[in-house]
């Protein structure tokens, strides 16, 4: 036998290298997301083609209205298109925002919230998008007005390359003023996901949100349009032009730039007017807010909106039912709140949620499958409302640490377990108080002397402070200025206490909306089995489903309670704190509450033979009957 061995040649292709291995199919749930992020991107992109033809228009028609020179339409049109993508970008960075909101760490004092609300990577970014696009519009205005007053240089005796002044100042106001939207925008959390709560068709969803948006943040933004317009220019000329501009002239450029910046700081007849700035402000903020308001209102929907699954099913192998069961198991939160949604849809269609009851294949079943899916996202959104508090010293939120308990998905659902609550470690309290001794031992006497001279120090110190405060507030004037001063105090206690409850609960409860899905799912389901689940599935793992929503409730509570004794760090945003914290997870509680005695009503007695753990059983009833 010879030694040597044949070896099979190598395929060449067409270009006669060797061929390549087809890529390995995709698993199903990898395709279904790909589905989604397709569709996503399609809509995407039909909106900035829309942004991009508002912009061509809105900056055609302000400057033929300004102008009145319809010779000036073509340069329009080419022009928008630095804008449109300078708004690309903006857009982008906002839609981040809903796509992966940001989660950071509660700050206990007012000007550790304000810093880390702006001063953080996501913040930055966005902040920085919005001073692109208002440099960017702001100088293309400029170059449509095309005059003497609006060019980039204006020449001197001294040097004919010396910036045009008026330029300098319309540009940085409304550098300005954007930046004040921006950081107001971050500071009012007017940046976070809005999802539907019922399907209405697309167009009128657009619609919806424009004109919601308009009622009222338009108005504002004219509103600090209008006072920044007449605003800036005063300040310009008083304190700008007077100090500023005067000390930057003479100390800090050096004789290179003295002859672009030197005249900024020189009175002559070439310097404008604030009453000749303030009219051209007013004009360009205007034209800037026009393009910018309308296509970030109009965004929402088409993030958020329902997906066209119909589509998805065609081109799928899979079953519709079988297709969202394993779209079920991704673990995405914004992909699954689109699966979840359609799942809302079905189960308040007869006809569509009878493939899930009518299934007679060996178990598992489709009723079961989906069950237990929902069941485990339950259990997901359960661990993060149970999860420990984020440290704000740290500003990162902890590794999660490996559970003792087995895999979720391996435990059966009839046990219906899948919330199992961590074991507490045993206190050695009792043992460190026995081995040194008791624990409020009196301090020694000089330092009790001391303590009480502080006491008396802080306490004559208040009353100083009280004696002033009451004569200040005698006088007309004085009190009013103080009681204008303590309302803006107290809004700024209340924008902590807000802030505060509001990072405290997207630590923890994020994804509440998809909890909030799933039991509503659940319960839909549960009322419609007693008619059309001939074979009973539902019924197999009902004892299953209430336990987790009593589970999940449990959590909600016990993150009420830890957050409103934690807010006692905030002092006079205390309140505002703890009202933000009860209105939110008030809801919450309510939804689970409602849906247990909507199912206790539908069930009545016959709830009575299936068996709970005692303490869930006492809360079932304790529910049922309130």
């Amino acid at each position: 036998m010879s030694v040597m061995q044949t070896q099979p040649l190598l395929s060449r292709t067409s270009n006669g290298g060797p061929s390549k291995a087809p890529a390995p199919p995709l698993p199903p749930l990898a395709k279904i997301e790909k589905q989604y992020r397709q569709f996503l991107s399609k809509r995407y992109m039909s909106f900035a083609w829309r942004t991009g033809a508002w912009i061509s228009v809105t900056l055609s028609t302000s400057i033929v209205l300004y102008t009145g020179a319809l010779g000036k339409i073509p340069l329009a049109i080419v022009l928008s298109i630095p804008v449109f993508v300078a708004l690309a970008i903006l857009l982008r960075i906002r839609r981040s925002y809903i796509t992966q909101p940001p989660k950071f760490a509660p700050r206990p004092t007012l000007l550790g919230s304000f810093v880390s609300a702006l001063w953080n990577e996501r913040s930055i970014t966005l902040l920085f998008s919005y001073a692109a696009f208002s440099l960017v519009i702001s100088n293309v205005w400029c170059i449509l007005v095309g005059t003497d007053d609006f060019a980039l240089f204006s020449p001197t005796t001294r040097h004919k390359f010396a910036l045009n002044e008026r330029r300098v100042v319309l540009c940085s106001s409304n550098l300005i003023l954007f930046l004040i939207i921006g950081a107001r925008d971050i500071l009012n959390d007017s940046l976070k996901p809005v999802w539907p709560r019922k399907k209405i068709p697309f167009g009128r969803a657009v619609q919806n949100a424009i004109l919601d948006a308009l009622t009222f943040n338009t108005y504002n933004s004219l509103s600090l349009s209008l006072i920044w317009s007449i605003a800036g220019p005063f300040a310009y000329r008083i304190v700008l032009r007077g100090y500023v501009w005067k000390w930057i002239n003479w100390r800090v450029w050096s004789l290179f730039l003295r002859p672009f910046i030197g005249s900024f700081a020189r009175s002559s007849a070439r310097v404008p007017s604030a009453w000749s700035l303030a009219p051209q402000l007013l004009i360009l903020n205007i034209v800037a807010l026009a393009i910018l308001q309308l296509p970030v209102k109009a965004m929402m929907p088409y993030i958020t909106q329902p997906l066209n699954f119909e589509a998805f099913y065609k081109k799928s192998p899979l079953t519709p039912e079988r297709y969202l069961v394993t779209a079920m198991r991704s673990q995405e939160p914004y992909y699954l709140q689109f699966t979840l949604m359609e799942l809302l849809r079905i189960s308040h269609i007869p006809a569509h949620r009878a493939a899930f009851f009518s299934d007679i294949s060996k178990s598992p079943n489709l009723t079961t499958e989906l069950w237990q899916e929902l069941l485990l996202q339950l259990g997901r959104v359960n661990s993060k409302l149970s999860a420990p508090p984020v440290t704000a010293s740290s500003g990162t939120t902890p590794p999660p640490a490996k559970p003792a308990v087995p895999d979720p998905r391996a435990i059966p659902i009839k046990q219906g377990d899948i919330f199992r609550p961590i074991a507490k470690k045993q206190s050695t309290y009792g043992l460190k108080e026995i081995l040194d001794g008791p624990v409020g031992q009196a301090p020694p006497e000089p330092v009790a002397k001391v303590a009480q001279v502080g006491t008396l120090a802080i306490k004559k110190a208040e009353e100083v402070q009280t004696q002033v405060v009451g004569r200040i507030e005698a006088t007309q004037i004085g009190g009013t200025v103080l009681g204008e001063a303590r309302g803006w105090r107290q809004g700024l206690y209340d924008w902590l206490g807000k802030e505060w409850a509001i990072r405290g609960l997207r630590g923890n409860a994020a994804d509440w909306i998809l909890a909030q899905r799933i039991i509503e799912i659940i319960t839909t389901l549960t009322l419609a089995s007693v008619e059309e689940d001939t074979y009973g599935y539902v019924q197999q793992v009902l004892p299953a489903s209430l336990e987790a929503i009593v589970r999940v409730r449990t959590s909600i509570i016990s993150l009420e309670g830890r957050l409103s004794y934690e807010a006692a760090v905030l002092g006079q945003g205390q309140e505002c704190a703890i009202a933000e914290i009860r209105k939110e997870l008030g809801n919450a509680k309510n939804v689970c509450e409602n849906s247990i005695r909507r199912i206790g009503e539908k069930f009545g007695p016959s709830l009575g033979a299936f068996r709970f753990p005692p303490t869930i059983a006492q809360t079932l009833g304790n529910i049922c009957r309130s």
